[in-house]
């Protein structure tokens, strides 16, 4: 959770918290927050931010439909529980209505370190979402909705991160102790953000502890970690770093073949000022490095070594400065990043490297008027790539590249502004958007539309509605001239989505939500030179999926391409003092149509997964907490074959059989005087199902790719009070 209590003059601290329901632990929007001489209201995620005088000790918190609540401030994070009001109205005078807005699910760091299958980690947890999609070997990439993995952005206080997992997807390139919330947004988002035709991951740092210095961390077999913070100067700082040792523990497991990440990472963020002063600066500084290799034959019998190391950095500034009803937000932020591949025999190496400088900044005001709020902002991103390759570009090869030196720079700027319009009592929000880009990398200017609808229906039911088009750039790799198409333009989806969330009472709360989007102009790799990834199954297109965005890989693309993807989102939680059970499942299509000249109509998207099912479980029993979670999900598509004298398959005419996994936690926490000790064993495929991840043709026989064995996550944390 959110919170911490910072002294920033000597005659006022300055508060920041989150206000939740206590029965289902959901962020409360709107509810005001009162000091004896300032207030606050919380955003959409329940967080509030509010200055106190030196001699405060209480705020009083309400929100329509709960029970007026006291609390008493202390040091360390500030959490505000409310009680559903019984038998009890309150109406609180100004109180903004929830805004409309896409279903958004959101995740805090206590479920994030409770949720079984996560292994503590905030991406992970977040592929028991619906409308998430699991991947291969748990690979890193968010799929939303049945897009690819480049389709959906990451940010982490509004700055983009270029690779949200470490290889593998064992882990996120962000530590969960150091988080306040996850928001996972399937699609329909603001006009504040672009560049994406999937879906927002929305990370938000919770703020550093200023009332004095703390020492927390985690030993576990796969990593340990190690995080600070503290009061400096009139602020507080929080620094973390963390280091794996997966390579070391998996390696007697699993065969010399499949490639063993690890992994490096670091944090820092720090706070000073006040909103309503003086402004506050979050500066902050976050990194990631991964190294992996693998030893393999080629064809013709010869040793072969390859290698794969990446790495990225950022530092921003985030900013907020309020006067009242009209509110600042911005941040500038710049960083650096590098992919190099190498494989060596005996007799050639082949090299791969694409280094690239990024930079951005977003900033917008905001103005709440009686009958709503208006916004309007900038957003500017753009940056420098180089390239280089050695000996790539023979026959045969995974990565076709032509040995090439090419560099690019580009600058994407766009204007955004949109408008919530509360009528009937606030039961009824109107909320529409604008947002107009121009792509540097192209040379076009784009204009997407955007419209969200909030009802009100009953104290129980709410109806959501959102359509709007969601246009996407080429990346550097796609419009590169060595390789790629410089004529390349942008695609575009147009979404709508239509959803119900319901809070039934006695702890149970559920939503369900239908979507139907349509791609339009998507580039599709035509002639000779992409990936040749057809031998490994269903295994091959999801690695070529996830890689070719972060490699910056060139490959021939034309805007020929279309998608269709609908489904269903169900989502259903029920919450009681001791127990927690929720289902997950999402029934999804998604379609696309690639190069008439050899395929005309429809074929399944390689990540296309029917059904996802997560049904999780937790029973806590004093310092004891057991949980389990069922994951049951289509088998991918995929080409079978070649077979010898046999014509070739449809393209993805096939299916692997379903996927099944079964995890198992137990957590004991013992409490201290100076804080707890919290052990957790998270054992993913309890069960050591054997899954088939993907098939290859072997001797013109189809030959499975077997799934991961059971992996344990056992760790001890240290978490101070």
């Amino acid at each position: 959770m959110l919170g911490a209590t910072a002294a920033v003059h000597a005659d006022v601290r300055v508060v920041t918290g989150t206000v939740v329901d206590r029965t289902t632990r959901e962020p409360i929007d709107g509810a005001v927050v009162l000091g004896e001489r300032r207030s606050a209201t919380t955003t959409t995620d329940g967080t509030f931010t509010i200055a106190v005088g030196p001699n405060e000790r209480e705020l009083t918190v309400t929100a329509a439909g709960y029970a007026l609540q006291s609390v008493q401030l202390a040091a360390g994070p500030v959490t505000i529980a409310l009680d559903p009001a019984e038998n009890e109205a309150i109406e609180v005078t100004g109180r903004a209505p929830d805004p409309p807005k896409p279903q958004a699910h959101a995740l805090t760091a206590d479920d994030i370190h409770s949720l079984p299958g996560s292994g503590n980690d905030a991406l992970r947890a977040a592929q028991a979402l619906p409308g998430v999609a699991r991947l291969p070997y748990s690979f890193g990439g968010i799929v939303l909705r049945g897009s690819s993995p480049r389709d959906n952005d990451v940010f982490l206080d509004g700055i983009e991160v270029p690779l949200a997992f470490h290889f593998g997807g064992l882990t996120s390139f962000y530590p969960s102790n150091m988080l306040a919330q996850l928001n996972v947004i399937n699609g329909g988002f603001d006009a504040m953000y672009g560049r994406a035709q999937g879906g927002i991951v929305e990370l938000t740092s919770r703020e550093p502890r200023a009332d004095a210095w703390r020492l927390g961390g985690s030993v576990g077999l796969l990593d340990s970690s190690v995080w600070a913070e503290g009061p400096v100067q009139d602020g507080a700082i929080m620094f973390g770093v963390r280091r794996s040792y997966f390579d070391l523990v998996a390696g007697p497991l699993v065969s010399d073949t499949i490639p063993l990440p690890s992994y490096l990472d670091a944090q820092v963020l720090a706070s000073f000022g006040d909103p309503e002063r003086n402004g506050r600066i979050t500066p902050m500084l976050f990194a990631s490095l991964d190294q992996v290799s693998v030893e393999s034959t080629t064809s013709d019998g010869l040793g072969e070594t390859t290698s794969l190391t990446a790495y990225f950095i950022r530092a921003g500034v985030p900013y907020l400065r309020q006067w009242g009803p009209l509110a600042l937000r911005a941040v500038a932020w710049l960083g650096a990043q590098s992919l190099d591949f190498t494989s060596a025999t005996s007799t050639t190496t082949e090299s791969f490297s694409r280094p690239s400088y990024p930079a951005g900044g977003r900033s917008d005001l905001s103005y709440a008027f009686p009958w709503g709020e208006l916004r309007s902002g900038l957003d500017v991103q753009g940056g420098y790539v180089a390239h280089s390759e050695n000996g790539l570009g023979h026959a045969g090869d995974i990565l076709q590249q032509e040995n090439g030196t090419t560099t690019l720079w580009w600058v994407d700027a766009a204007l955004w502004s949109d408008a919530r319009v509360d009528a009937a009592d606030g039961r009824l929000s109107i909320k529409p958007g604008l947002r107009v880009d121009h792509y540097g990398l192209s040379n076009e200017f784009v204009v997407d539309p955007r419209l969200a609808v909030r009802e009100q229906l009953t104290e129980q039911l709410v109806l959501r509605e959102t359509i709007g088009r969601f246009h996407q750039p080429p990346t550097p790799g796609d419009v590169d001239p060595n390789g790629g198409n410089p004529a390349l333009k942008s695609s575009y989806f147009d979404q709508a989505a239509l959803g119900v969330d319901a809070t039934l009472g006695e702890g149970w709360s559920g939503s369900i939500t239908g979507y139907y989007n349509v791609g339009h102009d998507l580039g599709v790799q035509i002639g000779q030179g992409g990936p040749e990834f057809s031998d490994l199954g269903a295994l091959g297109p999801t690695l070529e999926l996830l890689l070719e965005k972060q490699l910056g890989l060139a490959f021939y693309r034309e805007n020929i391409g279309r998608a269709l993807d609908r489904g269903i989102e169900l989502s259903i939680k029920h919450t009681t003092d001791t127990w927690l059970w929720v289902l997950g499942y999402t029934l999804s299509y998604a379609d696309r149509t690639d190069d008439p000249a050899i395929l005309i109509g429809w074929r399944p998207f390689e990540l296309d997964q029917r059904h996802n099912l997560n049904l999780i479980g937790s029973r806590r029993l004093g310092a004891w907490t057991l949980g389990a979670r069922i994951q049951l999900v289509s088998g991918m598509p995929y080409t079978p074959g070649p077979f010898p004298g046999v014509p070739p398959a449809p393209p993805f005419s096939a299916n692997l059989p379903w996927f099944f996994q079964l995890d198992v936690r137990v957590d004991h926490r013992w409490h201290r005087d100076w804080g707890d000790i919290n052990f957790y064993a998270d054992i993913q495929n309890a069960t050591d199902y054997p899954n088939v991840e993907g098939r290859e043709v072997s001797d013109g026989v189809e030959k499975d790719i077997s799934g991961l064995p059971i992996a344990p996550f056992i760790g001890v944390e240290w978490i101070p009070r």
